[in-house]
């Protein structure tokens, strides 16, 4: 069969009713759990994976599924509006999304990244449905030394992160990259840093991290206000962009689509990585930089859709080989195996009703996503209303819940208190967030590859540049710093001989 005669027996058999049902139930779920902070999609689908014992193979996938890409359009909405991270995957937009909250462009920043997650899951779904088994071969010549080349050019964003200064951008990065190091060696499996805690061998947990440093500092913030956010005047206009800031943002939502449909395939990064690492491009290409963390369009954009477009991408070797894209890939799989149904290269073909059933299924999904977003944007924004007391009691009960959520662990609760005052403290010294975050995401999976790396050359640093992808995406990263810096000075060169 075609690809479009694939498709109608995949739409056909998602409308049946108990798999419609399915559908629009995850896509609710996954949409309310985006929002509560500290549950991510993982751990929804885990929970719910008893459900689908009884369900037809297909049927427990489309919910599972559905709960899956909800989560990444619910994520975004209270980092947007509240600066509370939903999601691990949404915590880099607090950083622009709220600041246009602040300018009273909540529903703006909603609606570009509603479109954006839309355009990009639709990006990613055209993947899946043509290139999958290819590209998933291809993620395989991925090894050690091309992850560690594809994080190193993220990282290189921390310095240019802080408009202000780059001596504060690169002090609050490097604390990232420190605090990066705390547990075991992911080598030698050393404690590092552990100060004789048990709680620290894991590491600092992230997600707790980005609770403390945007949820509990921002109600310490926010108790210095005296008046709520400002809103729309009268009727809330804006709720979508106009055609100028959509084109404005249309690269970065293409580029957030096609970088984080090539993470997804990737087995082990990621949506989180992708979208930090949307949010590192976006910020090197940015034309004005003192923009950027002030409430810049595309930075929302970029990352909203890399999240979105490496959940159906982490799908591509799931399907096609067999091997989990991310967490919840992996719970995936497992139900799957469950059933019965052995993943791979012959799923396509032995279970062609499952696959298409399932592809069609995200596709609904993709839109009822797109919709609850956009229609949620009115009531939604409302919440901008409440007096900052209020405002900051929530923000602080829903943010230690979510830490004590993680891991049914106290500890991680004081960690979210220490670096809410922590986060408090550097906003008052002015001192970026954005760094400390990248270096905190990006340093372990930097230090893992490069350490790898090494062992599989036997200690040669020859091995980054021998070979093509490596030697090519560090000669990128490079030519991104030195080329700016050179031409900076050229300018001012020219400048002074005038």
């Amino acid at each position: 069969m075609n690809l479009w005669a694939n498709l109608s027996l995949g739409f056909s058999i998602t409308f049946q009713p108990q798999n419609l049902l399915a559908t629009v139930l995850g896509q609710v779920i996954g949409v309310i759990v985006g929002i509560l902070p500290g549950i991510n999609a993982s751990m929804a689908v885990s929970i719910l994976l008893p459900l689908s014992f009884g369900l037809p193979p297909v049927t427990a996938l489309m919910l599972l599924a559905g709960i899956y890409m909800g989560t990444m359009y619910g994520g975004s909405i209270t980092s947007i509006l509240m600066r509370v991270p939903g999601t691990s995957t949404a915590a880099v937009i607090c950083l622009d999304g709220y600041e246009l909250t602040r300018q009273g462009r909540a529903g703006l920043a909603l609606g570009i990244t509603a479109i954006g997650s839309f355009i990009a899951g639709t990006f990613s779904l055209l993947v899946l449905m043509t290139l999958a088994p290819t590209l998933a071969r291809a993620a395989l010549a991925f090894a050690p030394p091309e992850y560690f080349a594809l994080i190193f050019f993220g990282l290189l964003a921390i310095a240019g992160l802080e408009s202000g200064g780059v001596v504060r951008g690169l002090i609050s990065g490097c604390f990232g990259l420190l605090l990066g190091t705390i547990g075991l060696d992911p080598v030698t499996g050393v404690a590092r840093f552990t100060f004789g805690r048990i709680e620290l061998l894991d590491g600092i947990d992230f997600v707790a991290v980005l609770i403390g440093l945007f949820a509990v500092s921002q109600a310490l913030i926010n108790l210095e206000r005296t008046r709520p956010i400002d809103l729309y005047k009268g009727r809330l206009t804006g709720m979508l962009p106009k055609w100028r800031e959509f084109w404005e943002s249309f690269g970065a939502i293409c580029r957030g689509s096609i970088l984080g449909t090539i993470i997804g395939i990737l087995p082990g990064v990621g949506a989180t990585t992708a979208a930090f690492l949307s949010y590192s491009m976006e910020a090197r290409l940015a034309r004005d930089k003192s923009r950027v963390g002030k409430g810049d369009l595309k930075c929302v954009a970029g990352p909203g859709s890399a999240d979105n477009a490496a959940a159906g991408g982490s799908l591509v070797p799931m399907l096609s080989l067999g091997i989990p894209g991310s967490e919840t890939t992996a719970v995936l799989l497992g139900v799957l195996m469950i059933h019965g149904i052995q993943p791979g290269p012959l799923l396509f073909t032995k279970n062609t009703d499952l696959v298409w059933g399932l592809i069609a299924s995200l596709w609904l999904a993709n839109f009822l996503g797109f919709a609850l977003a956009t229609l949620g944007v009115r009531p939604l924004t409302q919440v901008l209303r409440l007096p900052a007391p209020i405002m900051s009691a929530f923000i602080l009960i829903t943010g230690f819940i979510g830490a004590y959520a993680l891991n049914n662990n106290i500890a991680d609760v004081w960690v979210a208190l220490v670096f809410g005052i922590l986060g408090y403290v550097m906003w008052r010294v002015d001192l970026p967030v954005a760094p400390l975050i990248l270096g905190l995401v990006l340093g372990p999976l930097a230090e893992k590859s490069f350490r790898q790396s090494m062992a599989l050359s036997r200690g040669n640093p020859m091995i980054f540049f021998t070979r093509p992808i490596t030697a090519a995406l560090l000669g990128v990263g490079l030519a991104s710093v030195i080329i700016p810096f050179f031409w900076h000075l050229l300018r001012r060169h020219y400048k002074e001989a005038k």
